[in-house]
C-alpha cells in the first residue's frame, strides 16, 4: 500500500480543491444565471484570498477602491505597501476564512464580517489551526460596487482560534 507524507496529501488536496473551484467557476460562467450579490461578494473574498496567498500586492490592489480610507488613516497606496511588507516578511502565506455575515445595504453597498486565519503552512480545516500556530483576525469590510465589488474601508483586530469554529 502506498503511503504519502501528510504534507503531500495536503498539497494534493489543495490542488484538487483549486481545480474543483476553477471548474465550478467556468461552469458558472457558462450558465445564463447571474450570480447573486452575496455570491459576487463571496467571489470577491475568494479573489482576495488567492491574491494574498499568491503574495500579489498588485492583484490585491485591484480589489481596493481608489478612495479607500480606514480608521488607521491608511489609503489605498499605504494599504498596498503594508501588504508588500507582509509578503516580504512571510514567504509562505496560507489563509483559512469564515464569512460570518454579509449585509447588503443597497445594490452598490455592502458590509462583510469575516474571520481569517493566517499560517505559513496549508490549512486544510479549522481543526489544524492550533497546531499550525495560525494567527486569527476579525475583519469588518465595507464594499462598494462599481463594475465589480471593491473594498472601500476595512477594520481588523486579532481574534481567538475559537471564533473560527
Amino acid at each position: 500500500m502506498l503511503t504519502l507524507h501528510p504534507k503531500i496529501v495536503q498539497m494534493l488536496n489543495r490542488i484538487l480543491t483549486g481545480l474543483c473551484i476553477t471548474f465550478l467557476l467556468v461552469l458558472q460562467a457558462c450558465s445564463s444565471t447571474p450570480l447573486s450579490p452575496e455570491d459576487e461578494i463571496r467571489q470577491f473574498i475568494d479573489n482576495g484570498i488567492k491574491a494574498a496567498e499568491n503574495r500579489s500586492a498588485s492583484d490585491l490592489s485591484e480589489l481596493i477602491h481608489d478612495s479607500y480610507r480606514d480608521e488607521k488613516k491608511l489609503d489605498k497606496l499605504q494599504l498596498r505597501k503594508l501588504a508588500q511588507l507582509y509578503f516580504f516578511r512571510h514567504k509562505s502565506i496560507f489563509l483559512f476564512s469564515k464569512i460570518r455575515e454579509i449585509k447588503l445595504h443597497s445594490k452598490t453597498q455592502a458590509s462583510v464580517t469575516l474571520h481569517v486565519a493566517m499560517a505559513g503552512s496549508v490549512i486544510a480545516d479549522a481543526s489544524m489551526l492550533s497546531s499550525l500556530r495560525a494567527r486569527v483576525y476579525k475583519f469588518e469590510l465595507e464594499l462598494v460596487k462599481q463594475d465589480t465589488w471593491l473594498l472601500q474601508q476595512a477594520a481588523w483586530q486579532p481574534a481567538n482560534l475559537g471564533e473560527m469554529q
